[in-house]
């Protein structure tokens, strides 16, 4: 199996995805050049064991494990979601990771829909949400070294730009009168870095020192209350103010 073949542009394209069909596509496609047939991904609104906690799913479940898929009393079971909901490390998992924690028969219920092993991250959003995002296959994974770290390293980046779609898609539209005043100097910067283009590359083009792109990035970031310039990216093109 070849290494992940993801570029800045399909992060960016996942994260302005329009509409769900286009953004589980894209997700699909991503996954599929990291290796795994399957990606999975759920916006929790409240906690997973809260009576009244919402969930929403994304992703290309197969139609004959659909059904079993919502079943939220094992969703509370699985040792992968407890995990992700207690801890904010990615999570690696395989059939022992489910016979440790007791619950084997999840495993084995899941497996022949090619759930066998995989990796899921989580991401928190505010408003007590969370995003969390998986990708499956049959084929067991790499043993721990470079490329087992690329394919979560992978993976981690993927959710930061799914996560700002998938949140976008269930949220009011923004607009213009959302965001806060950003100076030309900011969106300039911004404006580059939407284009795939390094805080070097865009000192370049501006005529000013890396770390002035890289303060007006992160007065930018400040502003938007936002973790990454790849979200500050995001939100600005969602808004329509790039």
């Amino acid at each position: 199996m070849g290494k992940p073949e993801m570029n800045y542009q399909q992060l960016i394209d996942v994260g302005l995805s329009e509409d769900f069909e286009s953004f589980e596509r894209r997700l699909v496609a991503t996954a599929q050049a990291m290796g795994f047939p399957i990606i999975s991904g759920v916006l929790m609104r409240g906690l997973l064991q809260d009576t009244n906690v919402q969930i929403t799913s994304l992703g290309n479940t197969p139609d004959a494990y659909v059904q079993a898929a919502k079943d939220l009393s094992d969703t509370r079971r699985d040792p992968v979601m407890t995990s992700l909901m207690t801890q904010s490390v990615p999570v690696l998992y395989n059939q022992q990771t489910y016979v440790a924690a007791g619950v084997g028969e999840l495993w084995e219920m899941q497996a022949p829909y090619g759930y066998k092993t995989g990796i899921a991250v989580k991401l928190h959003l505010p408003g007590d949400k969370h995003f969390l995002l998986g990708v499956d296959r049959e084929e067991a994974l790499p043993d721990p070294g470079a490329q087992l770290m690329q394919m979560v390293g992978g993976l981690q980046l993927l959710a930061a730009h799914a996560l700002t779609a998938a949140d976008r898609l269930l949220s009011p539209k923004l607009n213009k009168d959302d965001l806060p005043k950003l100076t030309k100097r900011e969106l300039d910067v911004l404006s580059w870095t939407a284009q795939g283009k390094t805080a070097w590359e865009v000192s370049v083009i501006l005529s000013m020192s890396e770390k002035t792109v890289n303060f007006h990035l992160g007065n930018a970031m400040r502003k938007l209350e936002v973790t990454s310039k790849h979200q500050a990216v995001l939100k600005c093109v969602a808004a329509g103010v790039l």
